[in-house]
């Protein structure tokens, strides 16, 4: 199977036209200035987002870095709610994603597969929030329901000086409105929808704000509730045909094919399997009791329970959309989440001292049918005599956190400008699985009587890691145009994993335990340099470089008898350089903004994951990497009612370099090998178009186009994903106080791939793999109002 799409002349010629964007622009903006040094004003100007990328307040275009932010009243415009939506619609983020709470995160080619930490951060608010360090199902991220929020802020590039570990590839930033002091408001925002293959989509937030001393003490409150309908069914099909076409592509295992599933009668069809339910609460209390000291304390909760994954069989296909199984085995998913932060900033008058204290704990709880891989994986270890028999395996991930930053930042508008701080957090995630079935006992080393429980595999594996920082930043204008900005990180952490497992694919290979402890840790420095030039208040032009890191970590133990060749138990940290050059640009009276960047990346010691012939996944310290492309975003008022968005990205992510021993086991890694995850390409556009029907009432449409380039996944081996093309319409009628709104979204019902078996958190062989997808078109109605 090929491995990596060909670059051809027209992929190049993208990159250069769109690079050539930071030399054209510098002369574009300097004409488009004399132009309108003399007009008049004619309409409304491109809006702009106030953001805290650099731990300070700035915009957008001010900001010497790549960044994409949306306010709140633009994500509700473009019917964003989701993480997963925000991906879609942001040219340079990809995502592995099984459904809600199951993302993976990728920027610029930094892929998160493997390892314990992520390559994108991500906080909500100031506190960080890390996906479990073990979980099998992948460094999966929170999906808060996006309602009432201030912006979103996506931080392109390595992000190590001032956000730290597992910020490599960027940083998302989830931003909530803060309660008002003095003004008693609330919102209503409520949706119905259906979906095709599906049912009815409910979905109710409110929001209530209360002043309780007039600009004193403030408290925002925050519910949302909502319910997806299924599209995905389960098949119960007996008999249940055997995997075929045994052969050197998968040695030892008794097919590399799923033998016909369509041959077999259908005994039992369970419809629309992965519904999916979120509740989510939150509460903020704003105090200021003096003018210069605020309080901000916030508690969160969310819940989301979804019957089944969001993904069907490769075989036999997308026209089949549901999971074929021998028996019927449900496949719950629940991620029960919990936050409680404070932070605290005071005015020195000669700079601003801010502290950030969070506590959260995360339960996530995963079960999947195994029957069919377990059959296949116990004549991989020659019992050829394996009943056929129902197996599942569930995963629970029990993530908790700790973490405190202390920062003090200059004030003023001078010249020199600087901020420090100091971090720590202290994450602990336990991995706790169940694979058993009694039924097996006899195939355990030992017999039954060593194995009465029929365990597979079972295990309990906390998992710590202790995070140290201090970092500053410091920026000087050489001249009124001229501003050079450093900044450094030290960085300490420890990781500790005492593991404990038994079962059949284990050490002893029956019920007793192995017991293991192992520890990995490190320090040291993440650096940064920009300079950036600001010949007019409508031209930014910056390069910047930068380091970014991930911990190393801990793998599960692999017994020996297995014959993998990989039995790795520690790996490294990874870390990376990248050096950008971009541009940022208003023109025709703010009417036109044009933001654009090109990068290379230099990635060394990658974590990657390895899935091994054996069927056990590792991850490894792979060799080096190199990623590269240009990024460009323009919005544009065409004229006073018509508004145009266009976005799009060109990411080339390869090994430069396969540590031998990983390419003997993994032939497919070579140098030039695609990066898991990365899309080739992606692209957003949208034409907003809004007139006044009277004095009260305005009309508004929008059309966005979302395009994402075909990309690599693994599951026993490596696959190809195939392109897609979302396509989605919004129309309605809105005042100062209410909106309705009616909208289509997947209007061409495409069942994209958006990654290859991210739910197989049990064993991977070679005749199963699912395929994640998305929401097929829906079509709905949204009602929301102001008071």
């Amino acid at each position: 199977m090929k491995c990596r799409p060909s670059p051809n002349r027209s992929e190049h010629a993208f990159g250069a036209h769109v690079a050539a964007v930071l030399l054209a622009t510098t002369a574009l903006v300097t004409s488009a200035q004399a132009q309108q040094a003399a007009a008049t004003p004619r309409g409304p100007a491109v809006e702009e987002v106030v953001v805290t990328a650099e731990k300070r307040s700035s915009t957008v275009q001010s900001a010497p870095l790549s960044i994409t932010a949306l306010s709140g009243a633009q994500l509700k415009a473009q019917g964003i709610n989701t993480v997963s939506q925000l991906a879609e619609q942001t040219p340079g983020i990809s995502l592995r994603t099984s459904g809600p709470g199951q993302t993976e995160l990728e920027m610029r080619g930094m892929s998160s597969s493997g390892g314990s930490s992520p390559t994108v951060g991500f906080y909500l608010d100031e506190t960080p929030l890390s996906p479990p360090a073990a979980s099998l199902n992948g460094k999966v991220v929170i999906d808060p329901d996006l309602f009432d929020l201030n912006r979103v802020e996506v931080l392109r590039g390595p992000q190590g000086t001032l956000y730290g570990a597992g910020s490599m590839g960027g940083t998302i930033k989830v931003i909530t409105n803060q309660p008002n002091l003095t003004t008693y408001s609330g919102a209503i925002d409520l949706t119905l929808s259906g979906t095709v293959g599906g049912g009815a989509n409910p979905t109710g937030k409110i929001m209530l704000n209360l002043p309780i001393v007039d600009n004193k003490l403030a408290l925002r409150l925050v519910g949302t509730e909502g319910y997806v309908s299924g599209w995905d069914d389960r098949f119960v099909v007996q008999p249940f045909p055997n995997a075929v076409n045994p052969g050197p592509a998968c040695p030892g295992w008794p097919g590399c094919n799923r033998g016909t599933i369509t041959q077999g009668d259908v005994k039992q069809t369970i419809p629309a399997v992965n519904w999916e339910w979120q509740q989510s609460a939150r509460a903020a209390l704003l105090a200021k009791p003096i003018d210069d000291l605020s309080i901000d304390t916030m508690f969160m909760f969310q819940r989301i329970t979804m019957g089944g994954f969001n993904d069907y069989d490769q075989s036999p296909g997308d026209a089949h959309l549901g999971h074929y199984e021998p028996f019927n085995i449900n496949e719950p998913f629940s991620d029960d989440f919990k936050l409680a932060s404070t932070t605290i900033t005071y005015d020195l008058d000669f700079a601003t001292l801010t502290s950030a204290t969070s506590y959260w704990t995360r339960r996530e709880s995963y079960t999947q049918d195994e029957s069919e891989s377990i059959y296949n994986l116990f004549q991989y270890f020659g019992f050829q005599n394996v009943p056929f028999t129902p197996v599942t395996f569930t995963e629970t991930d029990l993530s908790h956190q700790f973490s405190e930053e202390v920062r003090l930042a200059s004030s003023g508008d001078g010249r020199f400008k600087w901020l420090g701080g100091v971090f720590y957090s202290q994450l602990e995630s336990v991995y706790d699985d169940t694979n058993e079935q009694p039924l097996l006992a006899d195939f355990s080393a030992g017999g039954a009587a060593a194995n009465p429980r029929g365990i597979i595999f079972d295990a309990y594996n906390p998992y710590h890691i202790t995070q140290y920082a201090v970092f500053g930043e410091a920026s000087y204008k050489v001249t009124n145009s001229i501003k050079l900005t450093g900044g450094l990180r030290w960085f300490s952490y420890s990781t500790n994993v005492q593991e404990e497992q038994n079962g059949i694919g284990t050490f002893y290979g029956n019920a007793t335990p192995q017991v293991a402890d192992y520890s990995e840790a490190a320090s040291g420095f993440t650096p940064k340099i920009n300079l950036s030039w600001e010949p007019t208040g409508d031209l930014t032009v910056y390069a910047t470089a930068s380091k970014g890191f991930r911990p190393g970590g801990v793998n599960l133990p692999i017994p020996p008898q297995i014959g993998c060749a990989l039995t790795t138990e520690t790996y490294r940290p990874d870390s990376s350089w990248e050096y950008e050059l971009g541009e940022k640009a208003r023109m025709f009276d703010n009417r036109l903004t044009v933001n654009a960047a090109v990068y290379y990346i230099s990635w060394s010691n990658i974590q990657q994951l390895i899935n091994q012939p054996c069927g056990y996944p590792l991850t490894t310290n792979a060799g080096s990497a190199r990623s590269y492309g240009p990024e460009f975003e323009l919005t544009g008022r065409l004229t006073d009612e018509l508004t145009i968005n266009l976005s799009a990205a060109y990411t080339n992510a390869e090994l430069t370099s396969v540590n031998p021993v990983v390419s003997a086991s993994a032939p497919s890694l070579v140098p030039g090998a695609a990066i898991l995850n990365i899309p080739r390409y992606t692209e957003s556009t949208s034409l907003v178009y809004r007139r006044p029907i009277n004095d009260k009432l305005d009309f508004f449409a929008r059309i966005t186009n979302s395009l994402v380039g075909p990309s690599v996944d693994t599951s026993y081996q490596r696959e190809n994903l195939q392109s897609y093309d979302l396509v989605g319409i919004r129309s309605g009628i809105s005042s100062d106080r209410w909106t309705g709104t009616f909208f289509i979204d997947n209007l061409t019902n495409t069942h994209a791939q958006l990654s290859i078996n991210t739910t197989s958190f049990g064993w991977v062989t070679p005749s199963l793999t699912r395929v994640a997808t998305n929401q097929p078109l829906t079509v709905g109605v949204n009602l929301a109002y102001k008071f």
